[in-house]
């Protein structure tokens, strides 16, 4: 009985060691502020390639698709990826501008540029003047308001939160000094851009993203200033809390500073993808991810293709990355891999139409406000000017305005309209231009 006993809990034991060292296997494995994590891979995904080839430019997903456009090659093609397809297309209309090193976002059925460079003349690319957004459903170029003279750079980071944009860091003569820590907030659907706190570093050749209540700069050089084009790299991660309203820094610097890495958020770490160094060579294909819970870095698994210059997209539940230089500098690549898992996610896009009454009536010396609906899609429409057309048009005035102003999907705004006091009868027109190609007019009648 007892010779029994020894044997079971040898074999207890036996079992147990194998049980711990199985799980041990699978634990990401730690060594000071950065782990590996082994886990998830990325995949090659073998795309149909019929598409440009190209670097510093913007891949992002818009509705069911991805879009890649700008950078240093065919810059204003924009070429259109059906990921439930795996096929490629061109749209018919090109970008106004050659934008190159900026962050395309996705917003309420648009893309949006904001923080380009216009032109592709190195080393003393021109900041782009204006705020432009592209409407794919429509395949149109929208111009947007104007950039304040004195905030405009390419090369910046830019994300959404609240429904305003953030404008991060960025250069403002290209790659021949000029990187700034400027922070702006714009607001699409008042039309206003506000100067915030300057965040630590000055920094371009970065993405910007954001997690829970905090937005991260991470990555990025200063370009042109005292290490040439290339150097020196930051290694500092600013992050701004949006409840506080206040900088600060991550207490563990970027593990591998690089220049032009592609960011993306996934299972709510901060993924850092490829790059580019200081010296002379092939980019980057190493991965680093940040957690905010546990305030570590984790090294990831490598992409297939060294790469820097390029976005990267969150899409159910993987990372999708393409093109992008593989050496430090100029180059260009397809090849397009997902990290985790190929299953990207995404609803068609369905534009909108401005809905108003056909005519109106203003008693003299009076005001009216006329309500517009903007419905019969999922997107917001953007209204580039409100005005008051024909022969009679000096007989009224508009009280409000509303140029440069996003309304959501389903969402209303008012428009006031006042009467100056001339004979009755009288008549002129509201014209509201909306989405670039769209118009709605109605009819002011003087009582």
């Amino acid at each position: 009985m007892k010779g029994n006993c020894k044997n079971t809990i040898h074999k207890v034991n036996f079992q147990v060691i194998i049980w711990i060292s199985v799980v041990l296997a699978t634990l990401p494995s730690c060594k000071s502020q950065q782990c590996t994590d082994g886990h998830a891979q990325w995949i090659d995904l073998n795309e149909d390639e019929n598409y440009t080839a190209r670097h510093e430019c913007s891949f992002v997903q818009a509705g069911n698709e991805f879009i890649m456009f700008g950078g240093r090659e065919s810059a204003k093609k924009l070429d259109i990826y059906n990921f439930n397809e795996n096929t490629w297309r061109a749209a018919r209309n090109q970008a106004p501008k050659e934008f190159n090193h900026f962050q395309a976002t996705f917003y309420k059925g648009f893309v949006w540029v904001i923080g380009a460079f216009k032109t592709n003349n190195f080393p003393r690319e021109l900041p782009e003047d204006h705020v432009w957004l592209y409407h794919p459903v429509t395949d149109t170029w929208i111009p947007g308001p104007k950039i304040p003279k004195n905030r405009r750079r390419g090369g910046a980071g830019l994300a959404v939160y609240n429904n305003k944009f953030y404008l991060i860091g960025g250069n403002t003569i290209g790659h021949d000094g000029g990187y700034v820590n400027w922070f702006d907030e714009y607001d699409p659907a008042k039309n206003t851009w506000k100067i915030l706190e300057d965040a630590s570093q000055a920094r371009d050749h970065f993405s910007a993203a954001i997690i829970d209540n905090t937005l991260y700069a991470v990555a990025g050089r200063h370009s042109g200033g005292e290490g040439g084009v290339f150097a020196p790299l930051i290694k500092v991660v600013d992050t701004y809390n949006f409840d506080t309203k206040q900088w600060s820094t991550l207490q563990h610097p970027l593990p591998t500073p690089r220049a032009a890495p592609g960011v993306a958020v996934f299972q709510n770490e901060l993924f850092v993808m490829g790059g580019e160094g200081e010296a002379k060579g092939p980019a980057y294909n190493i991965v680093e991810a940040y957690n905010p819970k546990t305030k570590k870095w984790t090294k990831k698994p490598a992409m297939h293709y060294a790469r820097h210059g390029t976005q990267a997209i969150q899409s159910g539940k993987g990372i999708y990355i393409a093109a992008g230089s593989p050496n430090r500098g100029g180059g260009r690549q397809h090849n397009m891999e997902v990290y985790h898992e190929d299953s990207a996610e995404g609803s068609p896009i369905t534009a909108s139409h401005i809905e108003a009454p056909k005519s109106i009536s203003i008693p003299r010396n009076a005001s009216k406000t006329i309500t517009i609906k903007n419905t019969g899609g999922n997107s917001a429409s953007f209204i580039t000017s409100v005005s008051i057309t024909g022969e009679h048009r000096k007989h009224f005035k508009l009280l409000s305005l509303h140029d440069f102003t996003l309304v959501d999907a389903e969402a209303s705004i008012k428009i006031e309209v006042a009467n100056t006091g001339h004979s009755f009868g009288v008549t002129s027109k509201l014209k509201i231009m909306y989405n670039g190609i769209s118009e709605s007019e109605i009819k002011i009648v003087c009582e």
